[in-house]
């Protein structure tokens, strides 16, 4: 398993990271993932509903965050691509420490994505 440092991947983004708008993520997302794009859709309703429901935009920038960090791990394809070996890896780890080093990557992975987002 490999742990080099994110930063040093030559990994080149598929496009660059969206603004966290509605709009803007269902476009990345559709173009990443048509299954995920239907997750989204989804999650988008169920986060407007309860946003009006409980008259706060909480639901909403939950949503969006959410799922800027989504496209933020899948629009470089070498990261998207490490992140699915990991999440099998931990699937079918043959002990408790394997799946934990893993997992650890995988952290690796998403404090990347969220500074991408944050940014």
């Amino acid at each position: 398993m490999s742990t080099q440092p994110i930063e040093d991947s030559h990994d080149e983004p598929l496009f660059p990271m969206p603004p966290l708008t509605e709009q803007a993520l269902r476009v990345a997302v559709r173009s990443l993932d048509l299954g995920a794009a239907v997750r989204f859709e989804e999650e988008f309703h169920s986060a407007w509903q309860e946003a009006v429901q409980t008259d706060s935009t909480v639901p909403m920038h939950t949503f969006l965050h959410r799922w800027g960090v989504f496209v933020a791990l899948r629009r470089h394809p070498d990261r998207a691509r490490r992140l699915y070996e990991l999440e099998a890896a931990v699937a079918d780890a043959p002990s408790i420490e394997d799946a934990r080093r893993a997992s650890a990557e995988i952290g690796v992975l998403l404090d990347a994505a969220r500074r991408e987002v944050a940014a």
